[in-house]
């Protein structure tokens, strides 16, 4: 599935223990600062990630909370 992402994604992130991981592409660093303080707030349970893709829909693994898709939708796609 790496691959895969690797070859779609403009912007692949990765959220581990709280850590955030760039794993693809730019965001700047105001959403970064943005992204932290979601998951400072409401930590993730397990490792997930989630992946812009060119034409600018984003796109999260199944194991990422629903309740925290709207704050990281409204932080990396204004």
């Amino acid at each position: 599935m790496a691959e895969f992402i690797d070859k779609v994604a403009i912007d692949w992130i990765e959220v581990r223990a709280g850590r955030i991981r760039v794993r693809k592409g730019h965001p700047t660093s105001a959403q970064i600062k943005q992204l932290r303080a979601i998951f400072e707030a409401d930590p993730l349970p397990v490792a997930s990630s989630f992946w812009i893709t060119r034409d600018r829909r984003i796109h999260f693994k199944p194991s990422f909370p629903s309740s925290l898709r709207p704050a990281v939708r409204s932080v990396m796609i204004p």
